[in-house]
């Protein structure tokens, strides 16, 4: 079977969901064939009005091991076409933007986008779109133009993004709608997707198995418990509200220190040397981090499935959520961490009851570590495509 997956931005773009699809599509690759089409794979920025006209910085078409990843490109002449998209930006009319006039302008979007698509089709037995907004009724479109069957993976994120008319729309259109968790899945089951039409795959990690927490700990001298915080330093992801959480861990417990990764602003260090500032980091780094762990804490204002949690638990490290219905019904399910309120002190009253636990947090990294073994890793995940693949294509009817 060939598979084609479309996306706004691919590897090497870094993100989320490009790691995601790029460690899907790889699997996938044994035993399939698999390309991708992208709109970019740089990491700039994008405007409303880029992403409207499909205005994104060229590559070339290239193979990354056994995946072929393409452009989608617009010419200026289908360019033009789309001039009357730009009432969602005008300043009297994009206040409607995203209201009942997303389907119009949807509509207009998935004709002439959804034929850029369909021209990379030719061959291709279904199309998978991680997408969501205007852009998956393109992909609904172009696969309905190729005569093949369309899934699509949306990543909506409720009150922020994936759930306005136009995207709804595609979602009922499309032969079945991917979701991480039982509270996605409610998402678009309240946008009208039918029940029979709706999958729940869970994301996938390879794992940060190969780390060595002693390289870290020997690094900066520690020796008590560390937790650490793993993600960029945007404002959801909540790596203030952890930072604000430390002077209250430390006025009980002056052992503890705090151990924050990733890409962002540098952080005010506090007294003592208990707060470590790693900034961006190689992932062998990253892993050394998470074996060197006693808990991630991931307080987030709006996630669906964060990968952080899964390199984490691959490392029998659990992890300290906020209490945002996906996160919650992640550790809960799993039985490989604990949810709080997203405050500091909710955070330090929850850190320091699992910290005064060593035995229990032991068993919930081991739980969690299970857990990403059987359901979590690229090659489960990619078995699970696959199946669903086949209820829409199959076996002998591939082309």
């Amino acid at each position: 079977m060939h598979v084609a997956f479309l996306t706004r931005r691919a590897w090497p773009s870094v993100g989320g969901v490009e790691t995601l699809l790029r460690n899907v599509s790889l699997a996938l690759s044994d035993t399939h064939r698999v390309s991708v089409l992208a709109l970019r794979i740089d990491d700039g920025p994008s405007s409303r009005v880029d992403e409207a006209f499909v205005r994104s910085p060229p590559f070339e078409a290239f193979d990354d091991g056994p995946v072929r990843v393409s452009p989608v490109r617009l010419s200026r002449a289908r360019q033009a076409m789309l001039v009357p998209l730009v009432a969602q930006f005008a300043p009297v009319t994009r206040r409607f933007a995203y209201g009942r006039s997303r389907v119009a302008t949807g509509w207009i979007y998935s004709r002439v986008v959804g034929r850029a698509i369909a021209e990379h089709l030719d061959g291709v037995d279904l199309l998978h779109a991680y997408v969501g907004d205007q852009l998956a009724w393109a992909a609904v479109a172009a696969a309905r133009h190729a005569g093949i069957p369309v899934v699509i993976t949306p990543f909506a994120h409720p009150g922020q993004w994936g759930e306005d008319p136009a995207s709804a729309r595609a979602y009922r259109s499309a032969d079945r709608v991917v979701a991480l968790l039982r509270d996605d899945a409610a998402t678009y089951r309240r946008l009208g997707v039918a029940e029979a039409a709706i999958r729940i795959i869970p994301v996938c990690s390879p794992g940060a198995t190969g780390g060595v927490g002693e390289r870290v700990r020997e690094r900066h001298g520690i020796t008590g418990p560390l937790v650490v915080f793993l993600g960029s330093r945007r404002g959801y992801k909540g790596h203030d509200v952890l930072a604000d959480a430390v002077p209250l861990v430390l006025r009980e417990r002056s052992d503890v220190t705090f151990g924050f990764v990733g890409p962002g602003d540098p952080m005010a260090l506090a007294d003592g040397g208990r707060v470590i500032d790693a900034g961006r980091v190689s992932d062998e780094e990253k892993y050394d981090w998470l074996a060197a762990g006693d808990l991630l804490c991931l307080p987030s204002l709006g996630e669906i499935f964060p990968v952080a949690i899964l390199e984490a638990w691959s490392a029998g490290t659990p992890a300290l959520v906020s209490d945002i219905p996906p996160l919650v019904e992640l550790v809960t399910t799993v039985g490989a961490g604990r949810a709080a309120a997203r405050s500091p002190e909710a955070m330090a009253a929850a850190i320091l009851d699992l910290l005064a636990d060593p035995e229990e947090l032991s068993a919930m990294g081991e739980r969690g570590k299970s857990w990403w073994h059987a359901h979590a890793t690229p090659a489960a995940v990619a078995r699970e495509h696959a199946e669903l693949y086949a209820e829409l294509v199959p076996q002998g009817e591939s082309q």
